[in-house]
């Protein structure tokens, strides 16, 4: 594509920007972009504002695209390259910890399609990231013994744990495997962004953004702890199953540590009030 030629280009980032340019032509399509582009001097504002309004991506994720995309189109001569306003990026929301209600995630799981409700149950009934759905393998998925061989985070590979399957995780297994595959095949065959879409329709359909509640693969991993804690398991266990390395981790994850806070304030709260109003002798 003569990138090549690109100087003060690191390999690593030269490699990246083939990737995002790469991809950037089945992303218009996914999104139902018209006048779809043949060149990279075809590609307009009204592209950019196509991907900006209907990827269900971070602002990190995004802003690394466009500033691929934004080279490539300056080497091929394309003026909007210039325009700086064009490449705008959403400000990024608040990083606070979110969790869903039991019926917000009940109304998820019933508005869910197939992949989506796999996709559904492993990440928000068995805790997994949504790296580790990824990296699963149908090889990895033990439906007699009803348990899942997980691998966790890490650059090189992560370490494996053994987690038992949700009764709902099961169900939609069976339902998913439909007859033999392949053991090395994955259970979700989809890159990273795919997965994210694939969460977001469910979403979409659910309602839930209508009534002010958004979920990210994260939210639904918190969730599984925070519920599964309310619901009586124990700290020790919900850190094995999350992979976690302490228990201060998983206490800090699920919220306990914010509700123990809160706790006290009130506590606070009810042994001072009363003084607040009091007027001295």
């Amino acid at each position: 594509m003569g990138l090549t030629s690109l100087t003060s280009v690191g390999e690593l980032w030269r490699r990246r920007i083939r990737y995002e340019v790469a991809r950037t032509p089945a992303l218009l399509l996914r999104i139902g972009a018209p006048d779809l582009p043949t060149s990279p001097r075809e590609v307009t504002r009204e592209h950019l504002s196509g991907l900006r309004r209907s990827l269900p991506w971070s602002p990190g994720t995004l802003a690394l695209h466009f500033t691929a995309l934004r080279r490539f189109l300056r080497w091929a001569g394309n003026p909007l390259a210039d325009v700086p306003d064009a490449w705008s990026v959403p400000s990024a929301a608040p990083t606070h910890r979110r969790w869903l209600k039991t019926e917000e995630l009940a109304r998820l799981y019933r508005a869910a399609r197939g992949r989506e409700r796999v996709l559904i149950s492993l990440e928000g009934f068995n805790g997994l990231r949504r790296i580790e759905v990824l990296r699963l393998r149908w090889r990895d998925v033990d439906l007699p013994a009803r348990r899942l061989h997980v691998l966790g985070k890490g650059r090189n590979g992560g370490k494996w744990r053994v987690v038992p399957m949700f009764p709902a995780t099961e169900e939609v297994l069976r339902l998913a495997q439909d007859g033999q595959r392949p053991g090395d095949a994955p259970v979700m065959d989809l890159s990273r962004s795919g997965v994210d879409l694939v969460l977001q329709r469910a979403v979409r359909r659910s309602g839930l953004p209508d009534i002010g509640v958004r979920v990210s693969h994260h939210d639904l991993r918190r969730t599984f702890g925070r519920l599964a804690n309310s619901a009586g398991m124990d700290l020790v266990q919900l850190k094995n199953l999350y992979g976690h390395v302490s228990l201060d981790q998983t206490v800090h994850y699920i919220g306990i540590d914010e509700d123990r806070m809160r706790e006290g304030l009130d506590l606070l709260a009810r042994l001072i009030a009363p003084l607040l109003h009091h007027e001295p002798p």
